[in-house]
C-alpha cells in the first residue's frame, strides 16, 4: 500500500488517487485520522467508535463521585455540570493525546493534579480517540508488520503537524516504512506563459519575494461581491455553463442550501451541502415533548408538537387538539378533553368497522391512552424543582421506541438518530446522579447531545467536470481554476486557552508536548494560501455580504491578497466585481468570454378587478346567515361570494391567537361563568370571583399570559377584567337590570327560503320587563365602537331585530367594553343616559341593511360582483361605464384584513 499524507486530506482532496488515470490500485490518500483507521485496522485494533456524549455522561458521572466540595471544579460542576465535564475531559484528551501518563505525572499544578487523580480513578473508562491514539502508540513498539510501502507527504512544514503527528510518523520510518516528500507542482513566475498576472504578482509576494507592481485587473484574480447570495451565486453558475469547467476547482466549504437549489434550477449538478441541522423534525420530537412538561404551560410548544410532519401523537386526536389551541391558547378545557374523546371515538369507530372484536378494541384503547398520557395528559413540573428522574427515564424510553418503531417501518436513518439522541441524552441525565433533573439541566445536556443534528441527506455532490472540495488545505497540485464559494471569516470565535504558560513549561520538561498555541493558526493561514499557490490560471473568490440576512466580514487572507497587490482602492476595484453588473448589463466582457443577457418579455402584472362577471342564478342567497355573512356581503360582495359561494377558504396554516383574540375569548367566559354561576352579583363579590375565574382559567384558555415574560400583561389583564366586570354590575343593579341568557341562540325567517340565526352575548330584562341586550367585545380601541352607533352598527341592529318581539319594537341595546369597562348604548329610557350615543335609530337601520341586502342579491343573481374596495380605473370607456354596475356600500370594505386581497387584486394595488 502506497499513502498519500496530508494533515487536511481526511475528506475530499485535489487532485484524488486517480489523478489522470483511469484507475489505480493500492494508493490511498488520506490524513492522519483516515492513517490511524487504516494502522488499526491492520492491527487488529478496531473498535466502535463511542458517541461523545456517552464519555460526557460517564466523565460526569466520575466527577461527581471525586467532588469533595473543595475540588477547583467543585463550584462549576454546581453550576452548570454537563459543560464543565465536556470542557475537563477536553483538557484530558489533550493531554493523553500528547503522551500523559497520570501515573507518572503527577504533579504541575493544582488541575493537573486533579486530573490525574480523576484518571486514575476511572478504571473502566471508554476510549475516545486519544486513547485509541496512545494505544496504537503503544502498539508500534512491538514486532509487528505493516502493509506499508511508503508514506509520501504533501505537507512542506511538518512543524504546523499535531506532537503526536510527528511520534507517529517517526515511529513507522523505524518500523521500515518509506516516508518521503512528495515534490509540489505549485506555482510559479516560471510557469507563466505572462508574468505580469495579477495572481502571480500575489504568488510571488506569499513566497517571500518582492512584488513587482499593483493588480491591474487581467481576471486572473478577482474577488466577486454581492449584496445577497442570490447574484453570486447567479455569477458562479454563469462562470460554470459558459467557460471551460475542466481542470477545475471548487472551494465550497460546507456548502449552501440556496447555492444547490439554485444550481439544480439552472440545470448544473449540486455541490453538496455538509451542514448539518438540528431542527429536522424527527429530532425535535424530543425536545418539544420534554418542553410542554415544565411550568408555566408552552402551548406554542404544545402547537409544534401537534403539528410537525412527524408528530407521535395520533393523527385523529392531534389535528382537531390543534385546532382548539388555534381558537383558544390553553390545555385541560372542556373542548380540549371534548376534542380527545371525539377523537378516541372516531379510532374506536374505525376499529370497529376494521372487524375488530370487544377484546382487540379493548387492548388498542390501552395502548392509545397510553400514548395520550405521555404526549398530552400528562403532569408539568416546576423547572426548578425538576422532572423525577423516572418520569424523565419513561419519556426518553417511549421516544427512542417511537423511532426505532418508525425506522422498520420506513427505513430512513433520521430515526436512528433520534434514537440515539434519546438514549443517550438519558445516559447524560443519568450521571448525574439526581432524584429530580432541573430545566437547565435538561437544557444543557440536550443542547449538547443534540449539537448540530443531522446531515441534509437530500442535498449530495453529483457528478461533474469539476471537483468540490470543502476546505483550501485539500488541494496538494497545480490545478487551473479555483472556485472559492463563501469567502468569508470563519464566526466560530478564537480558540480558548486551556493551559498556563507554566503548565505547559512543567509538562514539556516532562516530555508531554502540547500544541503550541500559534500552530493553530499558522496551520491554518498556511491551508488558505494553498488557494492562491495551487491556482494556475485563475483564483476567483465569492463573498456575498450576507448570508442567511446576516452580515458576514470578508475572509482573513483577503487583508493578505490586499496588502500584497492592491494597496490602494484603484487596485482593490481591478480586482473586484460586483455579481449583481451580470443581471443588470445586458453584456459583460470577461475571461475572454462574453456574457450576454436577453430581456425577458415582460408580462404585464393582471389590474385588480372591481367588477366581476359571474354566471346568473348561481350565486343565490343560502337558506342560513348571520350577521357575520351579512356584514361581508353589503361591505364586499366579491368577499362573500368567494367565501360562501365559491367555498375558498384561506391556508389552513394553525397558530396560536394574537393576544388581543386570546384575552377577548378569556374575558368572555369568565363573564358568562359568572352570569351562569347566578345573575344578582354583588360588584365587590364579583370582583373577587373573577380574579378566582381567571386563576382558574388561565391554563386552559390563555396559558401564554403564565410565561414570565408575560407577567405585566397578565397581571394588568386581570386588574383590567376585575375593575370592568365590577363596574359591569354596578351599572346593572342600579338600573335594576337582570341578566337572563349567555351566549342565547335565536333565529327569525329574514325572507322566503332564508333563516337568520345568531348568538346573542348577553340577554336580561329591565325592570318594566323589556328585553336588553349587551354585546361584549374586548378591544384596545374601545372608541372605534362608539363611532359604529354614530354612523349604522350592522350586527348591533341585525342582533336587536333578532331579539324583538315585533318590528317596530325598540330595546335597549349595548356594546361592554371587557377591557375598560365602557358601555355604548343607543338612547333608550331603560338604560342610563350617562352611556347614550346619538345615531341612527336601530329600525332604521335594519330596513337600510335589508334594502342593502336586496339589492346585492339581486346584482349576484344577475352575475355581477363589487369588489368596492378596488379604485374604479381613472380612464374608463364608454364600455366600461355602461357595464359598471351601481354600488355604494354602506360600510366600508375590511380590506385590510381581508384573505382575498390577492384574488381580487387590491394588494398590487395597495404596494
Amino acid at each position: 500500500m502506497n499513502i498519500i499524507l496530508g494533515y487536511w486530506l481526511d475528506s475530499a482532496t485535489y487532485p484524488d488517487a486517480l489523478r489522470e488515470n483511469d484507475a489505480i490500485v493500492g494508493t490511498v490518500i488520506t490524513g492522519f485520522t483516515g492513517l490511524i483507521g487504516i494502522l488499526e485496522t491492520q492491527l487488529g485494533l478496531t473498535a466502535p467508535k463511542a458517541s461523545e456524549n456517552i464519555r460526557i455522561a460517564e466523565w460526569q458521572d466520575l466527577l461527581r463521585k471525586q467532588d469533595t466540595g473543595n475540588q477547583p471544579f467543585s463550584k462549576s460542576l454546581a453550576t452548570d455540570s454537563w459543560n464543565t465535564t465536556r470542557e475537563l475531559l477536553h483538557k484530558r484528551d489533550e493531554l493523553v493525546l500528547s503522551g500523559w501518563n497520570p501515573a507518572v505525572h503527577t504533579a504541575g499544578s493544582k488541575w493537573l493534579e486533579t486530573l490525574a487523580q480523576i484518571e486514575l480513578a476511572n478504571v473502566n473508562k471508554t476510549w475516545g480517540f486519544p486513547d485509541h491514539v496512545r494505544a496504537l502508540l503503544a502498539k508500534l513498539h512491538d514486532q509487528i508488520s505493516l502493509d506499508i510501502d511508503t508514506i509520501s507527504i504533501v505537507d512542506e512544514d511538518e512543524t504546523m503537524w499535531d506532537p503526536w503527528c510527528v511520534q507517529l510518523i517517526n515511529i513507522l520510518r523505524d518500523k521500515g516504512v518509506q516516508i518521503e516528500k512528495k515534490p509540489l507542482r505549485t506555482n510559479s513566475i516560471d510557469d507563466q506563459a505572462d508574468a505580469a498576472t495579477d495572481l502571480s504578482m500575489l504568488q510571488e509576494v506569499l513566497a517571500a519575494k518582492q512584488s513587482s507592481g499593483k493588480a491591474q485587473g487581467d481576471g486572473s484574480l478577482l474577488l466577486v461581491r454581492s449584496e445577497q447570495e442570490w447574484d453570486a451565486a447567479d455569477y458562479l453558475i454563469s462562470l460554470l455553463q459558459h467557460t471551460s469547467a475542466e481542470n477545475t476547482v471548487i472551494i465550497k466549504g460546507e456548502g449552501a442550501m440556496f447555492l444547490d437549489e439554485l444550481l439544480h434550477r439552472r440545470g448544473v449538478p449540486g455541490a453538496g451541502v455538509d451542514t448539518s441541522s438540528k431542527w429536522r423534525a424527527v429530532l425535535q420530537v424530543l425536545p418539544l415533548t420534554i418542553d410542554t412538561y415544565w411550568e408555566p404551560i408552552r402551548v406554542d410548544r404544545m402547537m409544534e408538537l401537534l403539528t410537525i410532519p412527524a408528530s407521535p401523537v395520533p393523527g385523529k386526536i392531534r389535528f382537531r387538539l390543534a385546532r382548539e389551541l388555534a381558537a383558544n391558547p390553553g390545555i385541560g378545557g372542556p373542548k380540549w378533553q371534548q376534542a380527545i374523546e371525539d377523537g378516541i371515538q372516531d379510532y374506536e369507530e374505525m376499529w370497529v368497522e376494521e372487524g375488530c372484536d370487544a377484546t382487540e378494541i379493548k387492548k388498542r384503547r390501552k395502548n392509545l391512552n397510553e400514548k395520550l398520557d405521555l404526549w398530552i395528559r400528562h403532569g408539568y413540573y416546576n423547572p426548578n424543582v425538576g422532572i423525577p428522574y423516572e418520569k424523565f427515564a419513561q419519556i426518553c424510553q417511549k421516544v427512542s421506541h417511537w423511532a426505532a418503531t418508525n425506522y422498520h417501518q420506513k427505513n430512513d436513518l433520521i430515526y436512528v438518530k433520534a434514537t440515539q439522541v434519546a438514549n443517550e441524552i438519558l445516559e447524560g441525565v443519568k450521571s448525574l446522579g439526581v432524584s429530580n433533573v432541573t430545566h437547565l439541566q435538561v437544557a444543557r445536556i440536550l443542547d449538547s447531545v443534540l449539537g448540530e443534528g443531522a446531515k441534509l441527506d437530500s442535498y449530495k455532490e453529483e457528478a461533474t467536470t469539476w471537483q468540490v472540495i470543502d476546505h483550501p488545505g485539500q488541494i496538494w497540485d497545480k490545478v487551473d481554476t479555483i472556485l472559492w464559494w463563501g469567502f468569508h471569516k470563519n464566526m466560530a470565535g478564537p480558540n480558548i486557552r486551556t493551559w498556563t504558560r507554566a503548565e505547559r513549561s512543567w509538562l514539556k520538561d516532562h516530555g508531554v508536548y502540547l500544541l503550541e498555541e500559534d500552530v493553530r493558526r499558522r496551520r491554518e493561514a498556511a491551508a488558505w494560501q494553498r488557494a492562491v499557490r495551487f491556482a494556475n490560471r485563475k483564483l476567483i473568490l465569492f463573498a456575498p455580504a450576507k448570508v442567511k440576512g446576516e452580515e458576514i466580514p470578508l475572509h482573513p487572507l483577503w487583508d493578505e491578497i490586499r496588502y500584497a497587490v492592491a494597496q490602494d482602492n484603484t487596485a482593490v476595484e481591478n480586482i473586484s466585481v460586483e455579481a449583481s453588473d451580470l443581471r443588470k448589463q445586458p453584456s459583460i466582457h470577461l475571461f475572454g468570454n462574453v456574457f450576454e443577457r436577453s430581456p425577458l418579455p415582460r408580462r404585464m402584472i393582471p389590474e385588480p378587478i372591481r367588477t366581476w362577471r359571474i354566471p346568473e342564478q348561481v350565486v343565490l342567497p343560502r337558506k342560513e346567515e348571520s350577521a357575520t355573512s351579512f356584514e361581508g356581503l353589503i361591505s364586499c360582495p366579491v368577499k362573500w361570494t368567494f367565501k360562501y359561494a365559491a367555498n375558498v377558504k384561506p391556508g389552513n396554516i394553525l397558530s396560536t391567537p394574537n393576544e388581543s383574540v386570546m384575552l377577548g375569548n378569556l374575558g368572555h367566559v369568565i363573564l358568562e361563568t359568572l352570569i351562569t354561576e347566578k345573575s344578582n352579583w354583588n360588584e365587590d363579590e364579583a370582583r373577587i370571583r373573577v380574579g378566582e375565574l381567571f386563576d382558574g382559567l388561565t391554563p386552559m384558555l390563555a396559558a401564554p399570559l403564565l410565561e414570565p415574560q408575560n407577567g405585566i400583561v397578565r397581571n394588568e389583564t386581570r386588574y383590567k377584567l376585575q375593575t370592568s366586570i365590577r363596574h359591569f354590575f354596578k351599572v346593572l343593579n342600579r338600573a335594576g337590570i337582570k341578566i337572563q341568557h349567555t351566549e342565547l341562540e335565536v333565529q327569525k325567517p329574514w325572507n322566503e327560503g332564508v333563516e337568520f340565526k345568531g348568538r346573542l352575548d348577553l340577554v336580561g330584562e329591565t325592570t318594566t320587563g323589556k328585553k336588553i341586550l349587551f354585546d361584549a367585545k374586548w378591544s384596545k380601541r374601545p372608541a372605534n365602537y362608539k363611532e359604529r352607533l354614530e354612523k349604522l352598527s350592522v350586527q348591533l341592529s341585525l342582533y336587536h331585530w333578532l331579539l324583538a318581539d315585533h318590528e317596530d319594537e325598540e330595546l335597549p341595546v349595548a356594546y361592554f367594553m371587557l377591557r375598560t369597562g365602557h358601555f355604548y348604548s343607543v338612547p333608550h329610557e331603560e338604560f342610563p343616559s350617562d352611556y347614550h350615543v346619538q345615531g341612527p335609530s336601530l329600525i332604521e337601520t335594519h330596513q337600510i341593511i335589508k334594502k342593502s341586502v336586496a339589492d346585492v342579491w339581486t346584482q349576484l343573481a344577475k352575475g355581477t360582483a363589487i369588489a368596492p374596495g378596488v379604485p374604479e380605473k381613472s380612464t374608463q370607456t364608454s364600455d366600461d361605464i355602461a357595464e359598471e354596475e351601481p354600488f355604494v356600500s354602506l360600510i366600508d370594505p375590511p380590506c385590510k384584513f381581508c384573505e382575498y386581497q390577492n384574488l381580487c387584486g387590491l394588494r398590487r394595488v395597495q404596494v
